[in-house]
Parts: structure tokens; sequence; C-alpha cells
């Protein structure tokens, strides 16, 4: 007979967790004289494998679900419907080929930006297999840089990356200056921030200096 605490961690979840499966008859238990909970080994198992299963089904996607991922760089390109637009184009895209659409996903930022609520979200669903397939206008739109990472990454657990467009006369040299100009926008927006935050800043100490005025 295990205590409730040696259960907690052979089950993976906190003792609180425990008490409310216990409850809910997901796993039955002994008690003790003292009123103490107390597990089997075999009920642990159980539950422990009862509990693998509805995770499994619980993060398994329909047949042949997909996720389609949009990004502008600006909101106003997003109040222009340029982000709306991606998205309808990309779920067009992948239900005529017969896929079931699990989830969109989308940001509004640089490329460059790793702070994406949308793009992690889709890595982390990606890596419970929620969906085999991930649509994108272009590589571009998912990440200026490192997309083979990304790409190998959610591979790893059967995603695939597709960008619905190519840009095929894009030669090499082509490719270097778009990131070359992709990092002076980045720097030029995080530049333009700092000088702000800076005047801003300048502004308030000013004000809180300058001496009032008398009646």
């Amino acid at each position: 007979m295990y205590s409730i605490g040696i259960a907690a961690q052979f089950l993976g979840v906190c003792v609180k967790t425990v008490r409310r499966w216990e409850k809910r008859k997901k796993i039955s238990c002994f008690r003790t004289k003292g009123g103490h909970r107390r597990f089997t080994i075999q009920e642990l198992e159980r539950a422990l494998t009862s509990t693998a299963i509805e995770e499994s089904a619980r993060n398994e996607g329909p047949p042949n679900a997909c996720a389609v991922y949009g990004r502008v760089s600006s909101h106003k390109q997003k109040k222009r419907g340029d982000l709306g637009r991606q998205v309808d184009q990309l779920t067009a895209h992948a239900m005529e080929r017969g896929y079931s659409i699990h989830s969109v996903y989308s940001d509004v930022g640089s490329g460059l930006n790793t702070n994406r609520k949308g793009l992690w979200k889709l890595v982390a669903d990606g890596r419970k297999q929620r969906f085999s397939t991930v649509f994108v206008t272009f590589k571009d739109r998912l990440t200026r840089f490192g997309y083979k990472y990304l790409e190998n990454y959610l591979s790893e657990f059967g995603v695939q990356l597709i960008p619905v467009h190519r840009l095929e006369d894009n030669t090499p040299e082509s490719e270097l200056v778009e990131d070359l100009v992709a990092i002076i926008h980045s720097f030029s927006g995080k530049m333009y921030r700092m000088r702000r935050s800076e005047k801003q800043r300048t502004k308030k100490r000013r004000k809180r200096q300058s001496p009032e005025k008398s009646d």
C-alpha cells in the first residue's frame, strides 16, 4: 500500500489531483483507521494506463488534421485585412486538399521576433501531435531565420511544414538581401522604440524638475 504522496509521484500529478480523482471514482483507495488514503500498486498502474489513454485521445487530432499559420509585420497590415486574407487563403487551400482545420495560429510582429505567442502555441500543439501538417503562405511568414530548425524539430513529432507559395526566382543573393532588409527593419524598430521611451522619460523628468507656477 502506498501513501497519497507516493501515489502522486507515481502518477506524475499533484496530491490535490489524486484527491480529486478519488472523489470522482477515477482511482480507488483504501482508508486507514486514521482516515488516510492508501493505494495498491495494481490500482496505480491501472490509473496510469487509463490516464495515458485519455491524454492520447484528447491530444490526437481528427484524421488528416492540419493547422494554418499567418503573420503580418504590423497592426496597420492587420487592420488592412492582410492577416485575414492569409488565413482565408490557407484555410481554403487546406480544405480543397481534404484536410480538416484543427487550429489557426497568427501573430502580428517581425519574423525575427522569437516571442510570438502564436508561433510557440503552434510548436507546443505540434509537439502534442494535434495535427500532422502546417500550412503557411511563404516560409518567411513562419520565421525569417531558423526555418530549417523548426521544420526538423516538428518532423520529430510527425508534423510537416508546407509553404503554399515559393519564390522560384529567388537567387542566393536576393535571399541574402531580403534577410539584411529584415534585420535592418527589426533594428530600426527597436531603435525607434528605445528613442521614444527615452523621450518620454526625459519629458517626465523635466516635468518633475520644473518649479510650480505661483498664483
